[in-house]
């Protein structure tokens, strides 16, 4: 059994020395997603000591860590898949024990880090724009909500977490024959979050693909830790509360 949390977890464990003492041994898995989103966050120009303490408690749990990006890791799950750490992400992963250890962005290269940052973001929302304008059109569309949302879509989200799956691998895996059971979490939260989209006014932000990226990492017997409403109300009304960790 593991235990996935999302980002802002890590923020909450950096600045809460309790919180810290009652989780430091439970089998808490840092993330590739994690270590990128914290590394390149406006919080390390803005907010160091935040970003700092964060990334700083990354490292208590460093046995645990998975280096996979999510669909990398999905793809592992099915088919042998190289992954070379080193050479793929070695060089922020450099960054971040530097920055733990107490070195900051140098002045001169603040600029172009924040460029960085800023076309991260743009990337995400642009994606999230596009999903927000497919979903008003099947609203549109729709004669019976109730009924949109008892449609069996399985197979449609499936399709999609294996597109990304091929795209993430230059099209050296897919999904075929693959047991979606493995990724349950994913699968039926993600489901959920699309048919919600479609007959709701509820709009994709760019983060949140960050925040259903991570779920990929959870089979069951595993837990995720959120402190996020958004995302406890969608995973509980996915039917998967069992999958979330309560932190007492």
């Amino acid at each position: 059994m593991k235990i996935i949390g999302d980002t802002n977890i890590w923020y909450y464990i950096g600045k809460d020395k309790e919180l810290f003492e009652k989780t430091r041994t439970e089998p808490i898995s840092p993330t590739f997603v994690n270590i990128y989103e914290l590394s390149k966050s406006d919080n390390i120009l803005n907010n160091e000591e935040l970003s700092r303490l964060a990334i700083q408690k990354l490292f208590a749990f460093k046995t645990n860590v998975i280096y996979e990006p999510p669909f990398i890791y999905i793809a592992k799950l099915h088919n042998e898949i190289e992954f070379d750490v080193k050479n793929e992400i070695g060089g922020w992963l450099n960054f971040t024990e530097k920055f733990a250890k107490g070195h900051s962005i140098e002045a001169s290269k603040r600029d172009d880090f924040k460029k960085v940052i800023d076309g991260i973001r743009g990337d995400l929302n642009s994606g999230a724009e596009f999903f927000n304008e497919e979903a008003e059109k099947i609203r549109q569309r729709l004669k019976d909500k109730t009924e949109h949302k008892r449609t069996d879509t399985f197979l449609l989200t499936s399709g999609f977490i294996n597109f990304i799956v091929e795209t993430t691998t230059a099209k050296k895996c897919n999904l075929d024959g693959f047991n979606i059971d493995k990724i349950e979490l994913l699968i039926r939260t993600l489901d959920y979050f699309f048919k919600t989209l479609e007959t709701s006014r509820m709009k994709i932000m760019g983060n949140d693909w960050f925040d259903f990226s991570i779920l990929a990492y959870i089979q069951p017997g595993d837990k995720y830790w959120t402190f996020d409403k958004k995302w406890l109300t969608l995973i509980k009304d996915a039917g998967c509360e069992d999958y979330l960790y309560k932190n007492k």
